[in-house]
Protein backbone atom coordinates (compact mmCIF):
# COMPACT_ATOMS: atom_id res chain seq x y z
CA UNK A 1 0.00 0.00 0.00
CA UNK A 2 2.89 2.78 0.98
CA UNK A 3 4.29 1.78 -2.46
CA UNK A 4 1.32 2.13 -4.09
CA UNK A 5 0.81 5.83 -2.27
CA UNK A 6 4.44 6.62 -2.78
CA UNK A 7 4.24 5.80 -6.86
CA UNK A 8 1.13 7.72 -7.44
CA UNK A 9 2.66 10.72 -5.07
CA UNK A 10 5.52 11.04 -7.26
CA UNK A 11 3.31 10.50 -11.08
CA UNK A 12 1.98 13.80 -9.75
CA UNK A 13 4.85 16.12 -9.04
CA UNK A 14 8.30 16.55 -7.36
CA UNK A 15 6.12 17.72 -4.22
CA UNK A 16 3.61 15.11 -3.89
CA UNK A 17 0.70 17.25 -4.88
CA UNK A 18 -1.78 15.19 -7.22
CA UNK A 19 -1.17 15.18 -11.11
CA UNK A 20 -3.20 17.78 -12.81
CA UNK A 21 -6.78 16.60 -14.48
CA UNK A 22 -6.44 15.65 -17.73
CA UNK A 23 -8.70 17.41 -20.40
CA UNK A 24 -11.97 15.48 -21.51
CA UNK A 25 -11.79 14.59 -24.92
CA UNK A 26 -14.01 17.12 -26.50
CA UNK A 27 -11.70 19.81 -24.89
CA UNK A 28 -8.50 18.13 -26.29
CA UNK A 29 -10.27 17.75 -29.92
CA UNK A 30 -10.78 21.47 -29.90
CA UNK A 31 -7.59 22.42 -28.28
CA UNK A 32 -5.65 22.41 -31.96
CA UNK A 33 -6.95 23.22 -35.71
CA UNK A 34 -5.74 19.64 -36.97
CA UNK A 35 -7.40 17.88 -34.51
CA UNK A 36 -11.37 17.89 -34.97
CA UNK A 37 -10.38 18.56 -39.26
CA UNK A 38 -8.14 15.68 -39.98
CA UNK A 39 -10.30 13.18 -38.02
CA UNK A 40 -13.32 14.46 -39.98
CA UNK A 41 -11.39 14.65 -43.12
CA UNK A 42 -10.35 11.05 -42.80
CA UNK A 43 -13.60 9.89 -41.88
CA UNK A 44 -15.92 12.20 -44.48
CA UNK A 45 -13.33 10.74 -47.37
CA UNK A 46 -14.64 7.17 -46.59
CA UNK A 47 -17.95 8.14 -45.66
CA UNK A 48 -18.39 10.52 -49.15
CA UNK A 49 -17.09 7.80 -51.13
CA UNK A 50 -18.67 5.17 -49.76
CA UNK A 51 -21.96 6.99 -50.60
CA UNK A 52 -20.68 7.65 -54.15
CA UNK A 53 -19.69 3.83 -55.12
CA UNK A 54 -22.90 2.41 -53.57
CA UNK A 55 -24.53 4.72 -56.50
CA UNK A 56 -22.33 2.89 -58.71
CA UNK A 57 -23.72 -0.21 -57.58
CA UNK A 58 -27.05 0.21 -57.67
CA UNK A 59 -26.56 1.79 -61.02
CA UNK A 60 -24.66 -1.42 -61.82
CA UNK A 61 -27.23 -3.66 -60.94
CA UNK A 62 -29.84 -2.00 -63.45
CA UNK A 63 -31.70 -0.72 -60.17
CA UNK A 64 -32.56 2.69 -59.39
CA UNK A 65 -32.32 3.98 -55.36
CA UNK A 66 -35.79 4.05 -53.93
CA UNK A 67 -34.71 7.56 -52.51
CA UNK A 68 -32.52 9.87 -53.45
CA UNK A 69 -31.66 12.46 -50.89
CA UNK A 70 -29.69 15.01 -53.60
CA UNK A 71 -31.07 16.67 -56.30
CA UNK A 72 -27.88 17.62 -58.57
CA UNK A 73 -26.50 14.30 -60.63
CA UNK A 74 -24.80 12.09 -58.38
CA UNK A 75 -21.36 12.60 -59.76
CA UNK A 76 -21.50 15.87 -59.71
CA UNK A 77 -22.28 15.90 -55.70
CA UNK A 78 -18.90 13.30 -55.80
CA UNK A 79 -17.07 15.51 -57.23
CA UNK A 80 -18.34 18.63 -55.11
CA UNK A 81 -17.97 16.76 -51.40
CA UNK A 82 -14.52 15.34 -52.53
CA UNK A 83 -13.30 19.32 -53.11
CA UNK A 84 -15.03 20.97 -50.72
CA UNK A 85 -16.29 18.89 -48.67
CA UNK A 86 -13.23 16.28 -47.75
CA UNK A 87 -10.52 19.10 -49.43
CA UNK A 88 -11.77 22.16 -47.34
CA UNK A 89 -11.49 20.34 -44.05
CA UNK A 90 -7.99 19.19 -44.66
CA UNK A 91 -6.86 22.83 -45.96
CA UNK A 92 -8.78 24.10 -42.70
CA UNK A 93 -7.06 21.45 -40.19
CA UNK A 94 -3.70 22.14 -42.11
CA UNK A 95 -3.65 26.20 -42.07
CA UNK A 96 -5.62 26.97 -38.88
CA UNK A 97 -2.44 24.91 -37.48
CA UNK A 98 0.21 26.52 -39.83
CA UNK A 99 -0.45 29.49 -39.64
CA UNK A 100 -0.39 30.44 -35.99
CA UNK A 101 3.24 28.82 -35.51
CA UNK A 102 4.66 30.86 -38.95
CA UNK A 103 2.90 33.91 -37.25
CA UNK A 104 3.39 33.12 -33.60
CA UNK A 105 -0.10 34.48 -32.87
CA UNK A 106 -2.65 32.70 -30.66
CA UNK A 107 -3.81 29.48 -32.36
CA UNK A 108 -7.87 28.78 -32.27
CA UNK A 109 -9.23 26.80 -29.99
CA UNK A 110 -11.95 25.43 -27.46
CA UNK A 111 -15.49 27.24 -28.72
CA UNK A 112 -14.41 29.40 -31.64
CA UNK A 113 -12.82 26.80 -33.34
CA UNK A 114 -15.91 24.38 -32.19
CA UNK A 115 -18.13 27.49 -34.11
CA UNK A 116 -15.74 27.38 -37.49
CA UNK A 117 -15.81 23.32 -37.26
CA UNK A 118 -19.38 23.25 -37.19
CA UNK A 119 -19.59 25.06 -40.08
CA UNK A 120 -18.47 23.10 -42.28
CA UNK A 121 -20.41 20.67 -40.52
CA UNK A 122 -23.48 21.95 -41.12
CA UNK A 123 -22.48 22.23 -45.23
CA UNK A 124 -22.07 18.66 -45.52
CA UNK A 125 -25.20 18.01 -43.78
CA UNK A 126 -26.58 20.66 -46.07
CA UNK A 127 -25.16 18.76 -49.41
CA UNK A 128 -26.58 15.70 -48.38
CA UNK A 129 -30.29 16.38 -48.38
CA UNK A 130 -30.17 19.08 -51.49
CA UNK A 131 -33.61 17.20 -52.71
CA UNK A 132 -35.50 18.00 -49.32
CA UNK A 133 -34.16 21.97 -48.98
CA UNK A 134 -34.44 24.96 -51.13
CA UNK A 135 -31.03 25.61 -53.71
CA UNK A 136 -30.61 28.88 -51.81
CA UNK A 137 -30.69 27.67 -48.20
CA UNK A 138 -28.73 24.90 -49.18
CA UNK A 139 -26.11 27.67 -50.69
CA UNK A 140 -26.24 29.64 -47.47
CA UNK A 141 -25.48 26.91 -45.09
CA UNK A 142 -22.60 25.32 -47.67
CA UNK A 143 -20.83 28.60 -48.36
CA UNK A 144 -20.16 30.13 -45.11
CA UNK A 145 -16.89 28.18 -44.11
CA UNK A 146 -14.32 28.88 -46.26
CA UNK A 147 -15.34 32.70 -46.55
CA UNK A 148 -14.61 32.74 -42.32
CA UNK A 149 -11.70 30.72 -42.50
CA UNK A 150 -10.39 33.44 -45.10
CA UNK A 151 -11.31 35.87 -42.74
CA UNK A 152 -9.66 34.46 -39.53
CA UNK A 153 -6.31 33.34 -41.39
CA UNK A 154 -6.26 37.26 -42.80
CA UNK A 155 -6.36 37.94 -38.91
CA UNK A 156 -4.22 35.88 -38.09
CA UNK A 157 -1.26 37.05 -40.36
CA UNK A 158 -2.38 40.61 -39.30
CA UNK A 159 1.01 43.09 -39.80
CA UNK A 160 3.28 40.07 -40.57
CA UNK A 161 1.73 39.32 -44.02
CA UNK A 162 3.85 38.53 -46.38
CA UNK A 163 3.75 37.52 -50.61
CA UNK A 164 4.78 34.00 -49.59
CA UNK A 165 1.61 33.65 -46.84
CA UNK A 166 -0.80 36.36 -48.77
CA UNK A 167 -1.21 33.89 -51.78
CA UNK A 168 -3.05 31.14 -49.04
CA UNK A 169 -5.54 33.62 -48.14
CA UNK A 170 -6.22 34.43 -51.53
CA UNK A 171 -6.29 30.33 -52.85
CA UNK A 172 -8.83 29.86 -49.71
CA UNK A 173 -10.87 32.68 -51.03
CA UNK A 174 -10.36 31.33 -54.66
CA UNK A 175 -11.56 28.29 -53.20
CA UNK A 176 -14.67 29.93 -52.65
CA UNK A 177 -15.74 31.58 -54.99
CA UNK A 178 -15.35 27.96 -57.12
CA UNK A 179 -18.00 26.36 -54.64
CA UNK A 180 -19.90 29.64 -55.69
CA UNK A 181 -19.84 29.19 -59.02
CA UNK A 182 -21.05 25.51 -58.46
CA UNK A 183 -24.59 26.63 -56.30
CA UNK A 184 -25.25 29.40 -58.98
CA UNK A 185 -25.84 26.65 -60.97
CA UNK A 186 -28.07 24.97 -58.85
CA UNK A 187 -29.86 28.20 -58.53
CA UNK A 188 -30.14 28.41 -62.45
CA UNK A 189 -27.91 31.95 -62.28
CA UNK A 190 -24.81 29.85 -64.13
CA UNK A 191 -25.13 27.73 -66.82
CA UNK A 192 -22.13 24.59 -66.17
CA UNK A 193 -21.61 26.18 -62.92
CA UNK A 194 -21.52 22.28 -61.76
CA UNK A 195 -18.61 21.51 -63.25
CA UNK A 196 -16.60 24.83 -63.41
CA UNK A 197 -16.83 25.55 -59.94
CA UNK A 198 -15.69 21.24 -59.16
CA UNK A 199 -12.69 21.52 -61.75
CA UNK A 200 -11.72 25.01 -60.63
CA UNK A 201 -12.18 23.74 -56.98
CA UNK A 202 -9.97 20.76 -57.64
CA UNK A 203 -7.13 23.38 -59.25
CA UNK A 204 -6.43 25.07 -56.13
CA UNK A 205 -6.08 22.13 -54.43
CA UNK A 206 -3.36 20.77 -56.93
CA UNK A 207 -1.74 24.31 -56.54
CA UNK A 208 -1.95 24.12 -52.87
CA UNK A 209 -0.07 21.33 -53.70
CA UNK A 210 2.40 22.90 -55.55
CA UNK A 211 3.46 25.38 -53.07
CA UNK A 212 3.15 23.43 -49.86
CA UNK A 213 4.51 20.49 -51.20
CA UNK A 214 7.48 22.59 -52.61
CA UNK A 215 8.56 23.39 -49.43
CA UNK A 216 7.82 20.25 -47.54
CA UNK A 217 8.87 17.59 -49.40
CA UNK A 218 12.31 18.83 -49.74
CA UNK A 219 12.22 20.26 -46.44
CA UNK A 220 11.32 17.10 -44.46
CA UNK A 221 13.61 14.99 -46.87
CA UNK A 222 16.48 17.02 -45.72
CA UNK A 223 15.95 16.80 -42.03
CA UNK A 224 15.25 13.08 -42.31
CA UNK A 225 18.90 13.13 -43.93
CA UNK A 226 20.24 15.54 -41.39
CA UNK A 227 18.97 13.41 -38.34
CA UNK A 228 21.46 10.29 -40.37
CA UNK A 229 24.59 12.72 -40.50
CA UNK A 230 24.13 13.12 -44.06
CA UNK A 231 25.08 16.89 -44.81
CA UNK A 232 25.68 16.50 -48.39
CA UNK A 233 23.54 15.82 -51.38
CA UNK A 234 20.84 17.06 -49.60
CA UNK A 235 17.33 18.20 -51.82
CA UNK A 236 18.10 21.17 -54.10
CA UNK A 237 15.95 23.53 -54.32
CA UNK A 238 15.94 27.02 -56.91
CA UNK A 239 13.37 30.00 -56.21
CA UNK A 240 13.35 30.69 -60.20
CA UNK A 241 11.85 26.81 -61.20
CA UNK A 242 9.92 26.81 -58.24
CA UNK A 243 8.06 30.06 -59.64
CA UNK A 244 7.93 28.61 -62.85
CA UNK A 245 6.13 25.21 -61.40
CA UNK A 246 4.12 27.18 -59.48
CA UNK A 247 2.91 29.35 -62.31
CA UNK A 248 2.67 26.63 -64.95
CA UNK A 249 0.28 24.51 -62.56
CA UNK A 250 -1.96 27.81 -62.19
CA UNK A 251 -2.25 28.52 -65.93
CA UNK A 252 -2.82 24.85 -66.70
CA UNK A 253 -6.31 24.65 -64.45
CA UNK A 254 -7.12 28.28 -65.74
CA UNK A 255 -6.94 27.31 -69.28
CA UNK A 256 -8.43 23.96 -68.60
CA UNK A 257 -11.32 25.25 -66.75
CA UNK A 258 -12.40 28.16 -68.40
CA UNK A 259 -11.64 26.67 -71.97
CA UNK A 260 -8.75 27.88 -73.61
CA UNK A 261 -7.63 25.88 -76.68
CA UNK A 262 -6.61 22.60 -76.40
CA UNK A 263 -3.43 23.07 -77.89
CA UNK A 264 -2.70 25.96 -75.69
CA UNK A 265 -3.83 23.92 -72.34
CA UNK A 266 -1.42 21.32 -73.59
CA UNK A 267 1.24 22.96 -74.23
CA UNK A 268 1.08 24.83 -70.37
CA UNK A 269 0.58 20.67 -69.05
CA UNK A 270 3.84 19.67 -70.83
CA UNK A 271 5.66 22.47 -70.01
CA UNK A 272 4.08 22.07 -66.06
CA UNK A 273 4.88 17.95 -66.39
CA UNK A 274 8.48 18.89 -67.46
CA UNK A 275 9.46 21.96 -64.48
CA UNK A 276 7.77 20.42 -61.82
CA UNK A 277 9.32 16.87 -62.49
CA UNK A 278 12.17 18.69 -62.32
CA UNK A 279 12.03 19.82 -59.37
CA UNK A 280 10.93 16.94 -57.95
CA UNK A 281 13.93 14.93 -59.54
CA UNK A 282 15.99 17.62 -57.50
CA UNK A 283 14.60 16.17 -54.16
CA UNK A 284 16.72 13.17 -53.07
CA UNK A 285 13.88 10.33 -53.17
CA UNK A 286 15.94 7.30 -53.25
CA UNK A 287 17.66 8.49 -50.25
CA UNK A 288 14.75 7.97 -47.92
CA UNK A 289 13.07 4.97 -49.34
CA UNK A 290 13.69 3.56 -45.82
CA UNK A 291 11.21 6.25 -44.44
CA UNK A 292 7.38 5.70 -45.49
CA UNK A 293 6.49 8.66 -43.78
CA UNK A 294 8.95 11.04 -45.90
CA UNK A 295 8.67 8.88 -49.19
CA UNK A 296 4.88 9.24 -49.21
CA UNK A 297 5.28 12.88 -49.58
CA UNK A 298 7.03 12.56 -52.50
CA UNK A 299 4.52 9.79 -54.00
CA UNK A 300 2.44 12.28 -53.50
CA UNK A 301 3.63 15.12 -56.04
CA UNK A 302 5.09 12.62 -58.51
CA UNK A 303 1.14 11.76 -58.85
CA UNK A 304 1.17 15.78 -60.07
CA UNK A 305 3.52 15.52 -62.16
CA UNK A 306 1.58 12.37 -63.92
CA UNK A 307 -1.60 14.49 -63.79
CA UNK A 308 0.12 17.00 -65.99
CA UNK A 309 1.69 14.58 -68.42
CA UNK A 310 -1.60 12.72 -68.37
CA UNK A 311 -3.14 16.29 -69.42
CA UNK A 312 -0.75 17.18 -72.21
CA UNK A 313 -0.84 13.58 -73.68
CA UNK A 314 -4.81 14.00 -74.07
CA UNK A 315 -4.94 17.21 -75.69
CA UNK A 316 -1.99 17.24 -77.78
CA UNK A 317 -1.80 13.44 -78.79
CA UNK A 318 -5.81 12.64 -78.04
CA UNK A 319 -4.05 9.42 -75.49
CA UNK A 320 -6.08 8.49 -72.63
CA UNK A 321 -8.56 10.82 -71.66
CA UNK A 322 -8.85 14.33 -69.31
CA UNK A 323 -10.84 12.21 -66.50
CA UNK A 324 -7.81 10.17 -65.88
CA UNK A 325 -5.50 13.09 -65.23
CA UNK A 326 -8.09 14.97 -63.30
CA UNK A 327 -8.39 11.39 -61.30
CA UNK A 328 -4.58 11.44 -60.97
CA UNK A 329 -4.58 15.00 -59.72
CA UNK A 330 -7.59 14.06 -57.40
CA UNK A 331 -7.16 10.71 -56.01
CA UNK A 332 -3.62 10.52 -56.58
CA UNK A 333 -1.87 13.92 -55.27
CA UNK A 334 -4.64 15.71 -53.12
CA UNK A 335 -5.28 12.27 -51.46
CA UNK A 336 -1.66 10.98 -51.36
CA UNK A 337 -0.71 14.25 -50.19
CA UNK A 338 -3.86 15.00 -47.70
CA UNK A 339 -2.60 11.58 -45.84
CA UNK A 340 0.84 12.32 -45.66
CA UNK A 341 0.32 15.86 -44.29
CA UNK A 342 -2.30 14.14 -41.96
CA UNK A 343 -0.35 11.74 -40.71
CA UNK A 344 2.91 13.29 -40.09
CA UNK A 345 1.29 16.27 -38.52
CA UNK A 346 -0.68 14.48 -36.36
CA UNK A 347 1.92 12.58 -35.09
CA UNK A 348 4.22 15.65 -34.78
CA UNK A 349 2.10 17.93 -32.89
CA UNK A 350 1.12 15.60 -30.72
CA UNK A 351 4.31 14.87 -29.18
CA UNK A 352 4.68 11.43 -30.55
CA UNK A 353 7.79 10.04 -33.61
CA UNK A 354 7.70 10.81 -36.51
CA UNK A 355 7.56 7.11 -37.58
CA UNK A 356 4.42 5.95 -39.94
CA UNK A 357 2.22 3.26 -38.31
CA UNK A 358 2.78 0.33 -40.18
CA UNK A 359 -1.27 0.67 -40.79
CA UNK A 360 -0.92 4.01 -42.21
CA UNK A 361 1.75 2.80 -44.76
CA UNK A 362 -0.42 -0.14 -46.34
CA UNK A 363 -3.23 3.28 -46.14
CA UNK A 364 -0.45 5.08 -48.60
CA UNK A 365 0.16 2.08 -50.99
CA UNK A 366 -3.86 1.66 -50.91
CA UNK A 367 -4.45 5.26 -52.12
CA UNK A 368 -2.13 5.35 -54.85
CA UNK A 369 -3.76 1.62 -55.65
CA UNK A 370 -7.03 4.10 -56.34
CA UNK A 371 -5.62 6.20 -58.37
CA UNK A 372 -4.10 3.66 -60.52
CA UNK A 373 -7.46 1.66 -61.00
CA UNK A 374 -9.19 4.89 -61.30
CA UNK A 375 -7.32 7.11 -63.65
CA UNK A 376 -5.85 3.99 -65.65
CA UNK A 377 -8.47 1.17 -64.95
CA UNK A 378 -11.51 2.33 -67.38
CA UNK A 379 -9.23 3.09 -70.64
CA UNK A 380 -7.36 -0.90 -70.14
CA UNK A 381 -10.44 -3.02 -69.13
CA UNK A 382 -13.46 -1.13 -70.68
CA UNK A 383 -15.39 -4.30 -70.21
CA UNK A 384 -15.05 -3.84 -66.71
CA UNK A 385 -15.83 -0.50 -65.88
CA UNK A 386 -17.99 -0.82 -63.01
CA UNK A 387 -16.12 -3.18 -61.52
CA UNK A 388 -12.83 -0.87 -61.67
CA UNK A 389 -14.76 2.04 -60.47
CA UNK A 390 -15.75 -0.65 -57.13
CA UNK A 391 -12.24 -1.72 -56.59
CA UNK A 392 -10.91 1.87 -57.08
CA UNK A 393 -13.52 3.05 -54.57
CA UNK A 394 -12.44 0.08 -51.87
CA UNK A 395 -9.06 1.01 -52.31
CA UNK A 396 -9.66 4.87 -51.35
CA UNK A 397 -11.95 3.73 -48.78
CA UNK A 398 -10.07 1.49 -46.79
CA UNK A 399 -7.27 3.70 -46.80
CA UNK A 400 -8.70 6.52 -45.15
CA UNK A 401 -10.48 4.24 -42.82
CA UNK A 402 -7.07 2.95 -41.45
CA UNK A 403 -5.89 6.56 -40.97
CA UNK A 404 -9.17 7.16 -38.97
CA UNK A 405 -8.97 3.96 -36.78
CA UNK A 406 -5.08 4.61 -36.03
CA UNK A 407 -5.26 8.20 -35.59
CA UNK A 408 -8.70 8.85 -34.16
CA UNK A 409 -7.07 7.80 -30.51
CA UNK A 410 -4.26 10.32 -31.21
CA UNK A 411 -6.49 12.91 -31.74
CA UNK A 412 -9.04 13.40 -28.94
CA UNK A 413 -6.11 12.70 -26.13
CA UNK A 414 -3.63 15.47 -24.88
CA UNK A 415 -0.01 15.80 -26.63
CA UNK A 416 2.42 13.31 -24.86
CA UNK A 417 5.15 14.79 -22.87
CA UNK A 418 8.47 14.42 -23.68
CA UNK A 419 8.90 11.86 -20.82
CA UNK A 420 6.44 9.44 -22.06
Amino acid sequence: MTAIVQATMQSGSAKGRPAPERPSWPETLFSHGFRPFFLAAGLYAALALAAWIAWIAIHAMGAVPAVMTIDEPPHLWHAHEMVFGFGAAAVGGFLLTAVPNWTGTDRLRGWPLAAIFALWLIGRCAMWVTAALPPGLVAGLDLVFLPVLAVLLSRKFGARLKPQNLVFIVLVALMAAANVMYHLERLDLMEGGMTTGSRLGLGVLVLMIAIVGGRVVPGFTQNALTRRGIEDRLPVRYGMLDGAGHLLVAAVFAAYVFDAPPLATGALALAGAAVNGLRLSLWRVTAVLDEPIVWVLHLAYGWLVLGLALMAASLLADAGSEVAALHAFGTGAVGTMILAIMSRASLGHSGRPLVAPRPVVAAYVLISVAAALRAFGPDALPGLYNEVMLAAGAAWIAAFLLFSIVYAPILVTPRKSPST
